[in-house]
């Protein structure tokens, strides 16, 4: 998948920060790739964790004291109540030269007009992931769409989910 191809490169021996880790499933979690490819990892959700690498909190309030060379945040921005204060905690955990990774649906894509998820806060398209990153004080390096989180799509099937989903690869301003 793109997404995990594109994220990977980023974590390689990297002290990193996943953000929603719980929430993910197996079967589209980027936790288990994390694992396989960081130098150190750890990771935050709201949920209850079972993995002792992972702690229950907040990302828009949690302090771990500590910076991170990579913060993932995957699939998790739509559905964050303040926005603003989550970017700004985060870019708190960044390390200067340090990057953000964010994936999140694209609004602009067909189904989500058609049957919106429920637990989601704010939709984004390119312009205004951009600008919100930009108003919290990050630089999108790197912007690509992607046809979304599962394993195998048929060749139709990516043709018309190519713009299902963005990820952006940020630093710090």
């Amino acid at each position: 998948m793109i997404r995990e191809k594109i994220i990977q490169k980023y974590v390689e021996n990297k002290e990193v920060l996943d953000i929603g880790s719980v929430g993910q499933s197996q079967k589209y979690g980027l936790w288990n790739l994390l694992k396989k490819h960081t130098k150190s990892l750890v990771g935050i959700d709201t949920e209850k964790p079972k993995d002792k690498q992972i702690v229950q909190g907040n990302m828009e309030t949690y302090s771990f004291k500590k910076t991170f060379d990579v913060i993932v945040a995957g699939d998790v921005l739509e559905h964050v109540v303040n926005q603003g204060l989550f970017l700004k905690n985060i870019r708190k955990h960044l390390k200067k030269n340090g990057k953000l990774i964010i994936t999140t649906p694209n609004a602009k894509w067909f189904t989500i007009i058609l049957r919106p998820n429920p637990t989601h806060t704010t939709w984004h398209d390119k312009h205004t992931l951009t600008r919100v990153l930009q108003i919290n004080g990050f630089k999108v390096e790197k912007f690509s769409y992607y046809y979304g989180n599962k394993q195998h799509y048929s060749f139709l099937k990516r043709l018309l989910t190519k713009r299902q989903a963005m990820l952006v690869v940020c630093s710090k301003n």
